[in-house]
């Protein structure tokens, strides 16, 4: 395996579509260039969406935590860093570290899995373990983990899973689950706090015409507590995510 291939590195300029209402890079426009280079890095390992749909299966990710020190502006360049970590299991662990003027402003953990496109059960990553080129010689030292949340939050909006809301997969795409639980935050809420971290525990699979009661504790949280949201599955009545904001 050629040991350039383990940092996999791409930049990105923050254009108009990815900026939120304070001209800055907003949270659904950065979980979409981390999407990407991981995509993009796994295709050139060898391990890609098409690969995977070759052999039956296809990559979901299960939990992720972003740390984010400082947010780019409107027509800054940032760069972003992957790698992989050695494969536990069934699990696969992803870092990413995001640039901007050569200082690190943010880092992210995040944890995948493999299902069968049929079963949509998890299968072990042995198969394909050959192709990874995990890194051994650093990590973030964190990991995204288990979020424990209330069952009394407050349920806030009904949202029915639109086509808009699909990828490949046909299933909803990780990172609407983030628009989703912004756009639940107030308006002021927006324009007067900024991102430190998110964290996401992906729980079950959400697919066309599903609704999702969205519960938060938005309106009953203090200033020092966490944004807390959830989602559930109206027909299944299965936690769908977890969503942790803290600001």
């Amino acid at each position: 395996m050629n040991s350039l291939n383990t940092i996999y590195t791409k930049t990105y300029k923050i254009n108009s579509i990815q900026i939120n209402i304070n001209q800055k890079l907003g949270l659904f426009g950065l979980l979409g260039f981390l999407q990407d280079t991981a995509a993009e890095h796994a295709y050139e390992l060898g391990f890609g969406y098409q690969k995977m749909i070759e052999t039956g299966t296809f990559w979901v990710l299960t939990r992720q935590f972003l740390k984010m020190n400082k947010w780019p502006l409107w027509h800054d360049t940032i760069t972003i860093k992957t790698w992989t970590l050695p494969v536990q299991g069934f699990y696969a662990i992803r870092e990413f570290e995001i640039y901007n003027n050569n200082i690190k402003i943010g880092e992210c953990s995040t944890t995948w899995m493999i299902l069968d496109t049929k079963t949509r059960k998890p299968k072990e990553i042995n198969e394909i373990k050959s192709y990874f080129a995990p890194r051994k010689d650093f990590n973030l030292g964190f990991t995204a983990s288990k979020i424990n949340v209330a069952e009394d939050l407050e349920l806030q909006k009904t949202i029915e899973v639109k086509i808009s809301d699909l990828d490949p997969n046909n299933h909803v795409n990780n990172i609407k689950y983030a628009q989703w639980a912004l756009d639940l935050i107030p308006f002021k809420y927006h324009k007067t706090h900024t991102i430190k971290e998110y964290e996401i525990n992906f729980l079950s699979e959400t697919f066309l015409e599903d609704n999702i009661n969205c519960f938060s504790n938005k309106n009953s949280m203090t200033n020092t507590e966490d944004l807390l949201f959830y989602g559930k599955n109206n027909k299944t009545d299965k936690k769908v995510f977890i969503i942790r904001i803290k600001a």
